[in-house]
Protein backbone atom coordinates (compact mmCIF):
# COMPACT_ATOMS: atom_id res chain seq x y z
CA UNK A 1 0.00 0.00 0.00
CA UNK A 2 1.62 3.43 -0.97
CA UNK A 3 0.80 6.94 0.97
CA UNK A 4 -2.15 7.85 -2.06
CA UNK A 5 -4.13 4.78 -1.07
CA UNK A 6 -3.28 5.09 2.76
CA UNK A 7 -5.03 8.91 2.08
CA UNK A 8 -8.03 7.70 0.03
CA UNK A 9 -8.65 5.01 2.99
CA UNK A 10 -8.28 7.86 5.75
CA UNK A 11 -10.80 10.01 3.13
CA UNK A 12 -13.39 6.98 3.28
CA UNK A 13 -12.96 6.56 6.94
CA UNK A 14 -13.80 10.34 6.96
CA UNK A 15 -16.82 10.48 4.96
CA UNK A 16 -18.62 7.45 6.96
CA UNK A 17 -17.32 8.75 11.03
CA UNK A 18 -19.91 11.17 11.54
CA UNK A 19 -21.27 12.06 14.83
CA UNK A 20 -24.15 9.07 14.72
CA UNK A 21 -21.07 6.12 14.70
CA UNK A 22 -19.60 8.95 17.29
CA UNK A 23 -22.48 7.84 19.75
CA UNK A 24 -23.47 4.48 19.01
CA UNK A 25 -20.50 2.18 20.33
CA UNK A 26 -20.03 4.58 23.54
CA UNK A 27 -23.73 3.91 24.54
CA UNK A 28 -23.67 0.40 23.37
CA UNK A 29 -20.24 -0.07 25.63
CA UNK A 30 -22.16 1.81 28.66
CA UNK A 31 -25.05 -0.69 28.72
CA UNK A 32 -23.34 -4.10 27.65
CA UNK A 33 -20.94 -3.36 30.34
CA UNK A 34 -18.88 -6.69 30.87
CA UNK A 35 -20.53 -8.00 27.89
CA UNK A 36 -18.70 -5.33 25.70
CA UNK A 37 -16.39 -8.06 23.64
CA UNK A 38 -19.45 -9.86 22.53
CA UNK A 39 -21.56 -6.31 21.28
CA UNK A 40 -18.81 -5.34 19.97
CA UNK A 41 -18.03 -8.18 17.49
CA UNK A 42 -21.59 -8.17 16.24
CA UNK A 43 -21.67 -4.13 15.56
CA UNK A 44 -18.44 -4.43 13.37
CA UNK A 45 -20.50 -6.90 11.36
CA UNK A 46 -22.80 -4.22 10.52
CA UNK A 47 -21.05 -1.43 10.66
CA UNK A 48 -17.54 -2.00 9.23
CA UNK A 49 -17.77 -5.24 7.42
CA UNK A 50 -20.88 -4.64 5.54
CA UNK A 51 -20.43 -1.09 4.24
CA UNK A 52 -16.59 -1.73 2.96
CA UNK A 53 -17.99 -4.50 1.43
CA UNK A 54 -20.14 -2.53 -0.61
CA UNK A 55 -18.07 -0.69 -1.44
CA UNK A 56 -15.71 -2.80 -2.97
CA UNK A 57 -18.81 -4.72 -4.62
CA UNK A 58 -19.83 -1.72 -6.27
CA UNK A 59 -16.51 -0.23 -7.67
CA UNK A 60 -16.22 -2.65 -10.76
CA UNK A 61 -19.29 -1.25 -12.22
CA UNK A 62 -18.05 2.10 -11.69
CA UNK A 63 -21.81 3.42 -9.57
CA UNK A 64 -24.01 1.69 -7.74
CA UNK A 65 -26.81 3.10 -10.39
CA UNK A 66 -24.90 0.77 -12.62
CA UNK A 67 -24.47 -2.06 -10.73
CA UNK A 68 -28.81 -1.98 -10.41
CA UNK A 69 -29.55 -0.99 -13.62
CA UNK A 70 -27.98 -4.47 -14.93
CA UNK A 71 -31.17 -6.21 -12.86
CA UNK A 72 -34.01 -3.38 -14.68
CA UNK A 73 -32.94 -0.01 -16.22
CA UNK A 74 -35.22 2.26 -14.33
CA UNK A 75 -34.29 0.38 -11.41
CA UNK A 76 -31.09 2.51 -10.75
CA UNK A 77 -31.65 5.84 -10.93
CA UNK A 78 -35.00 5.40 -9.16
CA UNK A 79 -33.18 3.53 -6.24
CA UNK A 80 -30.43 5.19 -6.34
CA UNK A 81 -32.35 8.83 -6.10
CA UNK A 82 -34.41 7.72 -3.30
CA UNK A 83 -31.15 6.64 -1.47
CA UNK A 84 -29.28 9.83 -2.07
CA UNK A 85 -32.22 12.34 -1.06
CA UNK A 86 -33.04 10.86 2.11
CA UNK A 87 -29.64 9.86 2.93
CA UNK A 88 -28.44 13.23 1.61
CA UNK A 89 -30.15 16.49 2.26
CA UNK A 90 -33.53 15.26 3.71
CA UNK A 91 -31.97 13.65 6.73
CA UNK A 92 -28.04 13.73 7.27
CA UNK A 93 -27.06 16.48 5.72
CA UNK A 94 -29.22 18.97 7.85
CA UNK A 95 -28.55 16.62 10.67
CA UNK A 96 -24.45 17.12 10.63
CA UNK A 97 -25.21 20.45 11.45
CA UNK A 98 -27.51 20.36 14.13
CA UNK A 99 -25.79 17.47 16.48
CA UNK A 100 -22.72 19.28 16.16
CA UNK A 101 -24.53 22.53 17.49
CA UNK A 102 -25.64 20.84 20.38
CA UNK A 103 -22.07 20.28 21.72
CA UNK A 104 -21.41 24.04 21.07
CA UNK A 105 -24.51 25.72 22.38
CA UNK A 106 -22.29 26.01 26.33
CA UNK A 107 -20.60 28.44 24.22
CA UNK A 108 -22.51 30.06 21.87
CA UNK A 109 -26.24 30.00 23.90
CA UNK A 110 -29.24 28.03 21.76
CA UNK A 111 -31.16 31.13 20.40
CA UNK A 112 -32.51 31.22 16.72
CA UNK A 113 -29.93 33.57 15.99
CA UNK A 114 -26.90 31.86 17.20
CA UNK A 115 -28.40 28.57 15.50
CA UNK A 116 -28.72 30.61 11.72
CA UNK A 117 -25.18 31.98 12.53
CA UNK A 118 -23.06 28.75 13.49
CA UNK A 119 -25.68 26.56 10.81
CA UNK A 120 -24.29 29.08 8.22
CA UNK A 121 -20.96 29.22 8.72
CA UNK A 122 -21.07 25.38 9.28
CA UNK A 123 -22.18 24.84 5.75
CA UNK A 124 -20.24 27.14 4.33
CA UNK A 125 -17.40 25.57 5.15
CA UNK A 126 -18.69 21.87 4.15
CA UNK A 127 -19.22 23.35 0.63
CA UNK A 128 -15.81 24.87 0.50
CA UNK A 129 -14.70 21.50 1.63
CA UNK A 130 -16.63 19.83 -1.17
CA UNK A 131 -16.49 22.43 -3.85
CA UNK A 132 -13.60 19.74 -5.69
CA UNK A 133 -15.09 16.56 -5.34
CA UNK A 134 -11.71 14.97 -6.56
CA UNK A 135 -9.23 16.38 -4.02
CA UNK A 136 -11.35 14.90 -0.87
CA UNK A 137 -8.47 12.67 -0.21
CA UNK A 138 -6.16 15.36 -0.10
CA UNK A 139 -8.51 17.84 2.49
CA UNK A 140 -9.82 14.94 4.55
CA UNK A 141 -7.25 11.94 3.72
CA UNK A 142 -4.25 14.47 4.70
CA UNK A 143 -5.72 16.92 6.88
CA UNK A 144 -9.35 16.60 8.53
CA UNK A 145 -9.03 13.15 8.88
CA UNK A 146 -5.88 13.13 10.46
CA UNK A 147 -7.25 15.74 12.97
CA UNK A 148 -10.13 13.94 13.73
CA UNK A 149 -8.10 10.50 15.26
CA UNK A 150 -5.83 12.74 17.00
CA UNK A 151 -8.79 14.15 18.70
CA UNK A 152 -10.24 10.91 20.14
CA UNK A 153 -7.03 9.53 20.97
CA UNK A 154 -6.80 12.24 23.23
CA UNK A 155 -10.23 11.90 24.52
CA UNK A 156 -9.79 8.19 25.09
CA UNK A 157 -6.39 7.57 26.17
CA UNK A 158 -6.62 9.04 29.51
CA UNK A 159 -9.68 7.12 29.95
CA UNK A 160 -7.81 4.04 29.69
CA UNK A 161 -4.80 5.04 31.43
CA UNK A 162 -7.22 5.63 34.28
CA UNK A 163 -10.05 3.04 34.07
CA UNK A 164 -13.01 2.97 36.44
CA UNK A 165 -15.35 -0.26 37.54
CA UNK A 166 -17.32 -2.66 34.78
CA UNK A 167 -20.82 -2.53 35.37
CA UNK A 168 -22.76 -5.79 34.98
CA UNK A 169 -24.91 -5.34 31.50
CA UNK A 170 -28.12 -3.75 31.47
CA UNK A 171 -31.15 -5.75 31.41
CA UNK A 172 -31.65 -5.04 27.06
CA UNK A 173 -28.24 -6.82 26.75
CA UNK A 174 -27.73 -9.56 28.85
CA UNK A 175 -29.02 -11.88 27.27
CA UNK A 176 -27.73 -11.58 23.89
CA UNK A 177 -25.25 -9.19 23.61
CA UNK A 178 -23.88 -9.83 20.12
CA UNK A 179 -27.17 -9.77 18.18
CA UNK A 180 -27.74 -6.69 20.37
CA UNK A 181 -24.62 -5.22 19.06
CA UNK A 182 -25.78 -6.83 15.33
CA UNK A 183 -29.18 -4.54 14.89
CA UNK A 184 -27.02 -1.33 16.82
CA UNK A 185 -24.11 -1.41 13.85
CA UNK A 186 -27.40 -1.50 11.34
CA UNK A 187 -28.86 1.31 12.66
CA UNK A 188 -26.18 3.24 11.59
CA UNK A 189 -27.14 2.83 8.25
CA UNK A 190 -23.67 2.84 6.47
CA UNK A 191 -24.78 0.49 4.48
CA UNK A 192 -26.47 3.30 2.16
CA UNK A 193 -24.08 5.52 3.02
CA UNK A 194 -21.38 3.19 0.57
CA UNK A 195 -23.76 3.40 -2.08
CA UNK A 196 -23.26 7.33 -2.13
CA UNK A 197 -19.74 7.60 -1.50
CA UNK A 198 -18.49 4.86 -4.11
CA UNK A 199 -18.97 7.49 -6.89
CA UNK A 200 -16.36 9.95 -4.92
CA UNK A 201 -13.85 7.68 -3.87
CA UNK A 202 -13.77 6.04 -7.64
CA UNK A 203 -13.31 9.99 -8.39
CA UNK A 204 -10.37 10.56 -6.42
CA UNK A 205 -8.80 7.23 -7.51
CA UNK A 206 -9.08 8.45 -11.01
CA UNK A 207 -7.96 11.52 -10.40
CA UNK A 208 -4.76 10.54 -8.87
CA UNK A 209 -3.63 8.52 -11.67
CA UNK A 210 -3.63 5.21 -9.68
CA UNK A 211 -2.73 2.14 -12.87
CA UNK A 212 -4.71 -0.31 -10.67
CA UNK A 213 -7.68 1.08 -9.47
CA UNK A 214 -8.83 -2.45 -8.09
CA UNK A 215 -6.17 -2.66 -5.89
CA UNK A 216 -6.59 1.19 -5.09
CA UNK A 217 -9.87 0.61 -3.86
CA UNK A 218 -9.08 -2.56 -2.01
CA UNK A 219 -6.22 -1.01 0.07
CA UNK A 220 -8.61 1.76 0.62
CA UNK A 221 -11.86 -0.15 1.42
CA UNK A 222 -9.14 -2.25 3.83
CA UNK A 223 -7.86 1.19 5.39
CA UNK A 224 -11.19 2.07 6.45
CA UNK A 225 -12.48 -0.48 7.47
CA UNK A 226 -9.31 -1.37 9.97
CA UNK A 227 -9.65 2.47 11.47
CA UNK A 228 -13.33 1.79 11.45
CA UNK A 229 -13.03 -0.88 14.05
CA UNK A 230 -10.31 -0.06 15.97
CA UNK A 231 -11.61 3.83 16.43
CA UNK A 232 -15.16 1.71 17.54
CA UNK A 233 -12.94 -0.02 19.86
CA UNK A 234 -11.19 2.55 21.26
CA UNK A 235 -14.24 4.25 22.01
CA UNK A 236 -16.38 0.78 23.28
CA UNK A 237 -13.42 0.29 25.42
CA UNK A 238 -12.87 3.47 26.63
CA UNK A 239 -16.75 3.36 27.75
CA UNK A 240 -17.10 -0.06 29.38
CA UNK A 241 -13.67 0.81 31.82
CA UNK A 242 -16.03 3.52 33.44
CA UNK A 243 -19.18 1.72 32.57
CA UNK A 244 -20.40 1.85 36.36
CA UNK A 245 -20.88 5.75 36.64
CA UNK A 246 -21.52 5.96 32.87
CA UNK A 247 -24.39 3.27 32.51
CA UNK A 248 -26.96 5.61 34.05
CA UNK A 249 -27.01 7.87 30.76
CA UNK A 250 -29.41 8.57 28.25
CA UNK A 251 -27.21 8.54 24.84
CA UNK A 252 -24.16 8.60 23.74
CA UNK A 253 -22.63 12.25 23.12
CA UNK A 254 -23.80 13.02 27.08
CA UNK A 255 -20.90 9.46 27.98
CA UNK A 256 -18.26 11.38 25.51
CA UNK A 257 -18.81 14.44 27.35
CA UNK A 258 -19.10 13.07 30.51
CA UNK A 259 -15.65 11.05 29.89
CA UNK A 260 -13.75 14.09 27.95
CA UNK A 261 -14.88 16.50 31.12
CA UNK A 262 -13.68 14.01 33.92
CA UNK A 263 -10.36 14.02 32.39
CA UNK A 264 -9.79 17.37 30.83
CA UNK A 265 -11.74 19.34 33.15
CA UNK A 266 -13.87 22.49 31.61
CA UNK A 267 -11.08 21.62 28.61
CA UNK A 268 -13.14 18.77 27.82
CA UNK A 269 -16.31 20.80 26.47
CA UNK A 270 -13.81 21.94 23.71
CA UNK A 271 -12.41 18.99 22.82
CA UNK A 272 -15.74 16.82 22.48
CA UNK A 273 -17.08 19.83 20.81
CA UNK A 274 -14.22 19.87 18.22
CA UNK A 275 -14.39 15.75 17.90
CA UNK A 276 -18.19 16.69 17.15
CA UNK A 277 -17.31 19.45 14.93
CA UNK A 278 -14.67 17.68 12.48
CA UNK A 279 -16.93 14.46 12.31
CA UNK A 280 -20.00 16.28 11.18
CA UNK A 281 -18.10 18.72 8.92
CA UNK A 282 -16.13 15.83 7.42
CA UNK A 283 -19.15 13.65 6.98
CA UNK A 284 -21.55 16.53 5.79
CA UNK A 285 -18.16 17.46 2.94
CA UNK A 286 -18.65 13.94 1.89
CA UNK A 287 -22.36 13.87 1.25
CA UNK A 288 -22.19 17.36 -0.46
CA UNK A 289 -20.15 16.17 -2.60
CA UNK A 290 -21.62 12.59 -3.10
CA UNK A 291 -25.00 13.96 -3.79
CA UNK A 292 -23.98 17.32 -5.95
CA UNK A 293 -21.53 14.50 -8.58
CA UNK A 294 -24.62 12.07 -8.69
CA UNK A 295 -27.02 14.48 -9.60
CA UNK A 296 -25.07 16.45 -11.77
CA UNK A 297 -24.11 13.13 -13.75
CA UNK A 298 -28.17 12.24 -13.39
CA UNK A 299 -28.81 15.99 -15.03
CA UNK A 300 -26.32 17.07 -16.93
CA UNK A 301 -27.94 20.24 -17.54
CA UNK A 302 -26.91 21.61 -14.18
CA UNK A 303 -23.90 22.11 -13.19
CA UNK A 304 -22.09 20.70 -10.46
CA UNK A 305 -21.38 23.70 -8.28
CA UNK A 306 -25.27 25.00 -8.56
CA UNK A 307 -26.34 21.20 -6.89
CA UNK A 308 -23.72 22.08 -4.55
CA UNK A 309 -25.09 25.17 -3.56
CA UNK A 310 -28.81 23.42 -3.70
CA UNK A 311 -28.23 20.61 -1.01
CA UNK A 312 -25.93 23.28 1.07
CA UNK A 313 -29.28 25.53 0.97
CA UNK A 314 -31.91 22.75 1.53
CA UNK A 315 -29.62 21.36 4.37
CA UNK A 316 -29.28 24.51 6.33
CA UNK A 317 -32.74 24.83 5.74
CA UNK A 318 -34.02 21.88 7.47
CA UNK A 319 -30.88 22.17 10.15
CA UNK A 320 -32.28 25.60 11.27
CA UNK A 321 -36.42 24.75 10.93
CA UNK A 322 -35.97 21.33 12.81
CA UNK A 323 -35.57 17.47 11.93
CA UNK A 324 -38.13 16.27 13.90
CA UNK A 325 -41.62 16.11 11.26
CA UNK A 326 -38.83 14.52 8.75
CA UNK A 327 -37.15 12.12 10.45
CA UNK A 328 -40.54 10.87 12.00
CA UNK A 329 -41.55 9.20 8.26
CA UNK A 330 -37.74 9.07 6.66
CA UNK A 331 -35.91 7.15 9.40
CA UNK A 332 -38.84 4.45 8.86
CA UNK A 333 -38.07 4.52 5.02
CA UNK A 334 -34.86 3.93 5.91
CA UNK A 335 -35.22 1.06 7.89
CA UNK A 336 -37.54 -0.60 4.80
CA UNK A 337 -34.48 0.45 2.05
CA UNK A 338 -31.44 -0.99 3.73
CA UNK A 339 -32.63 -4.71 3.45
CA UNK A 340 -33.40 -4.24 -0.10
CA UNK A 341 -29.94 -2.26 -0.56
CA UNK A 342 -28.32 -5.55 1.18
CA UNK A 343 -30.21 -7.86 -1.36
CA UNK A 344 -28.95 -5.48 -4.25
CA UNK A 345 -25.49 -6.14 -3.31
CA UNK A 346 -26.09 -9.43 -2.98
CA UNK A 347 -27.01 -9.56 -6.61
CA UNK A 348 -24.00 -7.52 -7.47
CA UNK A 349 -21.58 -10.50 -6.64
CA UNK A 350 -23.04 -12.37 -9.66
CA UNK A 351 -21.81 -11.63 -13.26
CA UNK A 352 -19.64 -8.73 -12.47
CA UNK A 353 -17.54 -6.88 -14.81
CA UNK A 354 -14.38 -6.61 -15.27
CA UNK A 355 -12.36 -4.02 -12.90
CA UNK A 356 -11.81 -0.74 -14.87
CA UNK A 357 -14.79 -1.45 -17.79
CA UNK A 358 -18.18 -0.65 -16.78
CA UNK A 359 -20.98 -3.00 -17.80
CA UNK A 360 -20.99 -1.58 -21.14
CA UNK A 361 -17.52 -2.14 -21.60
CA UNK A 362 -16.38 1.81 -21.14
CA UNK A 363 -13.57 2.63 -19.50
CA UNK A 364 -13.82 3.43 -16.06
CA UNK A 365 -10.64 3.51 -14.47
CA UNK A 366 -10.44 7.64 -14.77
CA UNK A 367 -6.76 7.90 -16.70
Amino acid sequence: MNRQTLFLGITLFSMFFGAGNLIFSPYMAAQAGSLTPAALLGFVITAVVLPVSAIVIIAPYGSASRMISRLWKPLGPVFLTLVYLLIGPCIAIPRTAGTSLEMWTWLIGSGWMPRILYTVVFFALASLLALHPGKLKDILGKLLGPALLVLILLLCVPVLLHPGNVAQPSAEWADQPFFTGLEEGYQTMDILAAFCFSVVILLNIRQAHLKNVKRALLFAGLTAGVLLAVVYTLLAVSAMSRSTVLQPLSNGAQILSAMALETWGSAGQVLCGLIFLLACCNVCAGLLASCSEYFCELLPAIPYRLWLALFAAAGALLAVTGLDSILSWSGQLLSLICPVAILLLVTGLFRRPVMGQDPNGSAVSGK
